[in-house]
């Protein structure tokens, strides 16, 4: 099963060029996730409210690295990030998870190198880190069934503007 990952950033365009995701950056790798505050003792109790941890993603640099690094340095407001996960089924890639940010700063833009073996010697690659801090992160699950058919969609949010 091939799976992409690509993220469409207001006002930065990407290069990718797949039919359903033109000018997407093409993502390479990603993460995020929340903590929550747990005291021990008799009982798990919570104190105070989770945390949304950044959402970051690596990307082989180009074009939109110069924009990725100003709006990181001005902290420039983006109004929404679309990020997806893709299976490819048939010839099309269908959405299965998908992150929607809103309210969203870059909060580091890093470039670095990595190195992969291909045909027995290492090549270097620039590839750059990017991690956003998000006013309002969505949840998206599109499951697929055993005959390759979408099954219904499971979709939660937070806000942390309002649930401060």
């Amino acid at each position: 099963m091939v799976t992409d990952f690509f993220i469409k950033i207001d006002g930065i365009d990407g290069e990718s060029t797949e039919q359903n995701h033109q000018k997407w950056i093409e993502v390479i790798d990603f993460g995020h996730g929340a903590t929550q505050n747990v005291a021990l003792g008799k009982t798990y109790e919570i104190s105070g409210r989770g945390h949304l941890t950044p959402f970051y993603f690596t990307h082989m640099v180009d074009k939109a690295t110069p924009k990725l690094q100003h709006y990181c340095m001005t902290g420039q407001k983006i109004n929404k990030v679309e990020f997806q996960v893709c299976r490819s089924i048939g010839n099309s890639q269908v959405s299965v998870y998908e992150v929607t940010l809103e309210s969203v700063k870059i909060a580091k833009a890093e470039i670095n190198t990595v190195s992969r073996v291909i045909d027995a010697e290492t090549a270097y690659q620039a590839v750059e880190r990017v991690e956003f801090i998000a006013g309002k992160i969505t949840w998206k699950v599109t499951p697929i069934k055993s005959d390759n058919t979408k099954d219904g969609a499971v979709e939660a949010s937070f806000d942390q503007t309002i649930n401060s």
